[in-house]
């Protein structure tokens, strides 16, 4: 038990790495949809103006 490191903190070490990759994960999921944004907005139109 002497000179074992708490699991707590292998915990919370675990927590803010999984933290971190899910904001740049986000980040990078924003990034690609505002760079689809114009194609996305196009295909949208073309549905439209085909319904109606």
């Amino acid at each position: 038990m002497m000179g074992e490191t708490p699991a707590s903190s292998d915990d919370e070490t675990e927590e803010k790495e999984a933290a971190e990759r899910r904001r740049k994960r986000r980040q990078m999921l924003w990034q690609l949809l505002l760079d689809w944004s114009p194609v996305l907005a196009e295909l949208t139109k073309i549905v439209v103006q085909h319904l109606s």
